[in-house]
């Protein structure tokens, strides 16, 4: 069982943005971002701070990213905690490239699909598929 469910958002068309962001990925960086994906869902949330996550100040206040670093590019998978108790759901992914983030407005953007996922939260995310 686990201890903190992940969900996806889905966009107004139905896509799936974090799957369809991973399906861009080669497969070994894939299974690297899937890998982390996988180990903190099986963790108390409380402890994804050893696993490279942290929590995000300024212009992402409140976000949570997702951290990986592979074949020396820096990923992060943006989310939060929400909107139900045990739940977390990704909203948005990119690269950071000397502390800045690309995509440039991915702060924004984060917090534009949770006013979306506020307002349904049943069409706009799906549980996180590991494949």
């Amino acid at each position: 069982m686990s201890i903190v469910s992940l969900f996806d958002y889905v966009d107004i068309n139905g896509i799936n943005i974090i799957k369809a962001w991973l399906d861009q990925k080669e497969p070994k960086t894939k299974a690297k971002l899937i890998a982390r994906l996988n180990a903190l869902e099986q963790m108390n949330r409380a402890e994804w701070g050893k696993l490279n996550t942290e929590v995000l100040k300024g212009d992402k206040d409140g976000l949570v990213a997702v951290r990986v670093q592979f074949r020396r590019i820096q990923y992060r998978m943006l989310g939060y905690d929400g909107p139900e108790r045990g739940e977390f759901t990704l909203l948005v992914c990119g690269e950071e490239h000397n502390n800045k983030y690309i995509p440039l407005d991915i702060g924004p953007k984060a917090f534009e699909r949770i006013r979306d996922i506020e307002a349904n939260p049943i069409a706009r995310r799906v549980r996180h598929d590991f494949r």
